[in-house]
């Protein structure tokens, strides 16, 4: 067995109890008397962007030199999807009355989650391969400031559905073209 393939098992591990987390909320969040769309959406953003995560952690299979930091730093990324996972599933999920409250209840805890994970994305490729490349692909990067900053000020529900739509857009339309193939991370 190569190294990568055991770093790989652990990646397999933190990703996997994330979805399961999300996942095993679903039967609560998706109860017609409690559901908020605008919190199943964004279950299903996380689902979607674990599954693609991870198969974009592909990428890392050539390095070279491979270090305890690098492994912790790229473990990183698994462990900001499971504490959104938490976030959005609480332990006992059939113990909420109301998504939408829960929704806005969590809804910095969300965001600046959203913000610590689009500085992470700045600051994979220097801290795995030494580069620091701010081209025009990672200006796409700033623009996901905008909803995070909405997402934190605003209350209104049309502004946070509005918000969970453009996740949503954009997540799907990066599994289908970008992020389709293995490695995709390479591409960013």
């Amino acid at each position: 067995m190569e190294l990568f393939e055991y770093i790989a098992i652990a990646f397999s591990f933190v990703y996997t109890a994330a979805a399961l987390r999300l996942i095993g909320g679903l039967p609560a969040a998706t109860n017609k008397d409690r559901r908020y769309i605008v919190h199943l959406i964004f279950i299903v953003i996380q689902l979607i962007s674990i599954i693609t995560s991870f198969w974009g952690v592909w990428a890392h299979s050539n390095l070279e030199d491979w270090k305890l930091y690098k492994f912790i730093f790229l473990l990183v990324d698994g462990a900001l999807y499971y504490f959104i996972a938490t976030v959005l599933v609480p332990e006992n999920p059939n113990e909420i009355d109301s998504w939408k409250d829960h929704y806005y209840k969590i809804k910095h805890k969300l965001f600046y989650t959203f913000l610590i994970f689009l500085i992470y994305v700045q600051l994979n490729g220097y801290v795995l391969n030494g580069v620091f490349d701010f081209g025009p692909e990672q200006f796409f990067h700033v623009i996901f400031l905008i909803p995070i900053y909405f997402g934190l000020k605003s209350k209104n529900h049309k502004v946070h559905v509005a918000i969970a739509f453009f996740y949503l857009i954009t997540t799907f339309t990066m599994m289908l073209t970008v992020a389709s193939e293995p490695g995709w991370v390479n591409q960013l």
